[in-house]
């Protein structure tokens, strides 16, 4: 599809056609949600006047907001005199020049600039219930969850903490058919590792020292669903064996008991870290790996989605609302908080948004200066707290260099060394 001006009328036409268009386009999100508007070598002008080019659904944009065009290898970007600013990063610009990814903040709207692919479809894909942001990169992993939802198969999620992984497995339960079933969430990493078994699978009476009662165990519990098992890469390896066994469709047997019995269950796993990794050291089961990985879906970071951090931010100050009291972004503080990498993605975001809220002392205006308060007191990873499962995982995340993972630790290697083993 194209957009075009009729210069004779003065409307914006659309219209398909089978050549491609434009090599680059703008994937907005403004107040009516996501649209993409394909570029080229003649400029449009963006505003929230009915007369632009494209009518931006933003009271805080002006009239006439900003001017845009592909040019070569990228998306020009100039400001025309607006109110509130056109902000790419965290400046405010007159003129900027945008690549892939690249950000423009006008009003309360995120503009992404975005090569056109051919390749790819699910553009028009509606966003997942519960997860705010509608950029591209979300709209294509609705798209591919709506189509996981309808099997059976195990689906292994991955993404860094604080992505949404367990909104993932919901979404993939609650679009399927077996939303009217149970969906039961189990941090594996949570649990204490001599009651792994019991909880997963159930235990008898008197099977081990304090079983006083039986238990079910999540497998019976989620009969019919979905089990959701969060952390799945510190499944103990005592435990990996049973699971695969419930997976290959044999039965699920009670700690204590002589009989099993069949699992009607769709397992949905989540891992930040690489699963692989963890085959090569020993620490999970190859067979186990590749049974859980019939589907894969990675959801992708903050940093990787920064249109969406507008929307996410709104969101997460509307369910704040109730205890801080009605809070609003201005275009610059937006612009920083889309500037940020995030590396606890959005439970990182969420905490800097409530220590803002909290130092505003102009009622419900959040400007740059009390976003910068918030990401000021960050606490950063003391190495007080490294345990050795920590410590394994930077080692992992350092290709197994040992003096570079001590390095980011902030421990001598001799030090580091022996937090590997535990001692």
């Amino acid at each position: 599809m194209m957009i075009e001006e009729d210069r004779a009328s003065g409307r914006t036409l659309e219209f398909v056609t089978t050549a491609r268009p434009s090599a680059w386009a703008l994937d907005i999100q403004d107040d009516s949600a996501f649209r993409r508007v394909l570029l080229s070598a003649d400029p449009l002008v963006l505003g929230s006047s009915k007369d632009a080019d494209v009518v931006i659904d933003d009271k805080s944009v002006s009239a006439r907001h900003c001017r845009v065009c592909a040019l070569g290898s990228g998306v020009a970007i100039t400001d025309l005199g607006s109110r509130n600013g056109t902000y790419v990063g965290s400046a405010r610009v007159n003129e900027a020049w945008g690549g892939p990814g690249t950000t423009i903040i006008i009003g309360r709207t995120a503009l992404t600039c975005s090569p056109v692919d051919t390749d790819l479809t699910d553009d028009d894909a509606e966003p997942l219930p519960g997860l705010a942001g509608t950029s591209l990169v979300m709209r294509h992993l609705a798209a591919q969850v709506r189509r996981l939802a309808q099997h059976s198969a195990p689906v292994l999620i991955s993404g860094e903490s604080g992505t949404g992984k367990e909104l993932i497995a919901r979404a993939l339960h609650q679009e399927g058919p077996r939303a009217a079933a149970p969906f039961v969430p189990i941090n594996v990493a949570a649990l204490p590792r001599e009651l792994v078994e019991s909880e997963m699978f159930g235990h008898e009476r008197g099977a081990f020292t304090g079983a006083v009662r039986g238990r079910a165990g999540v497998f019976a519990e989620a009969a019919g669903g979905t089990l959701f098992l969060d952390e799945i890469g510190e499944l103990p390896m005592n435990a990996q064996p049973k699971l695969l066994r419930a997976l290959d469709g044999y039965e699920v047997r009670r700690l204590g008991s002589s009989s099993g019995k069949r699992s009607n269950v769709r397992v949905v796993a989540a891992t930040h870290v690489p699963l692989e990794a963890k085959v090569l050291t020993g620490e999970f089961r190859r067979d186990l790996f590749h049974r859980l990985e019939v589907f894969v879906v990675h959801v992708p970071p903050l940093r990787a989605r920064r249109g969406d951090i507008a929307a996410i931010a709104r969101k997460l100050l509307e369910k704040m609302e109730g205890e801080l009291g009605r809070r609003t972004l201005t275009s610059a503080a937006i612009a920083r908080l889309s500037a940020v990498d995030w590396p606890g993605n959005v439970r990182e975001l969420r905490n800097a948004l409530y220590r803002a809220s909290d130092a505003s002392r102009r009622g419900s205006l959040l400007d740059v200066r009390e976003i910068e308060r918030g990401l000021a007191s960050r606490c950063r990873p003391d190495v007080e707290v490294m345990t050795p499962s920590l410590a394994r995982t930077l080692l992992r995340r350092h290709d197994n260099n040992m003096s570079a993972a001590a390095r980011a630790a902030g421990y001598p290697r001799s030090t580091f060394r022996k937090l590997l083993k535990g001692a």
